[in-house]
Order: structure tokens, then sequence, then C-alpha cells
């Protein structure tokens, strides 16, 4: 279980809108009310290298997917991805991986 605020995740959101078919990497501080972007690969691991409990938030463009995968996390690290459905709708998607496969955490907006 996940949670973060419901204003968080709005603001979220409303960043992946703005860069469109951009890449979106950033990661979002424990209890933060907005997530801070990363430019480049440095950026972001040396972020999360003095950051632990940083959450890495990304949206499903492929030069994002691309950096998230380079990242030496520890096991225990929460991915957020930013996820369109069929429809358009953009939504929040909890990860942690366990091994190679993917554990859906349940997200609490408050």
């Amino acid at each position: 279980m996940l949670t973060i605020k419901r204003s968080c995740s709005y603001r979220i959101i409303t960043r992946a809108l703005q860069v469109d078919d951009q890449p979106l990497v950033a990661l979002l501080m424990p209890r933060a009310d907005d997530c801070e972007p990363c430019l480049d690969q440095d950026q972001l691991q040396a972020s999360l290298d003095s950051n632990p409990q940083a959450i890495v938030v990304y949206n499903q463009q492929a030069d994002a997917r691309a950096m998230v995968e380079k990242l030496k996390t520890p096991a225990s690290q929460i991915y957020i991805e930013i996820r369109q459905d069929t429809k358009g709708v953009l939504g929040l998607h909890a990860i942690r991986y366990r091994g190679q496969e993917p554990e859906t955490l349940e997200l609490i907006y408050q």
C-alpha cells in the first residue's frame, strides 16, 4: 500500500498532460505536494542516491522507460507509472519489482 496526497496525484497527471508525448521522469518524496522532474540520467541517479526513500514517477514514453530501466535501485524501490488507457484517460499505477516481476501496490489518495 502506498499513500499520496490527492492534490499531488492531480499535479503529476497535469505534468504528464503538459509534456504530452515527451518523456517525464521525476522523483516524489514522501508526503510531498508535487514531484521533482529530472532532466537526465545522471541527475536522476544522483537525486535517488541521496534520497533513497523517493518514489520514481515516469510516463509511458519510450525514453522515460529507458531512463528508469537504467537506474541502479534497491529491491524495495517503488515506482509510479503514469498510464493512459485506451480511452485516453490518465491514471497512476504504483509498482515494486520482485525480481523481474512487477508487484502492483494499492495506491491510496488522501
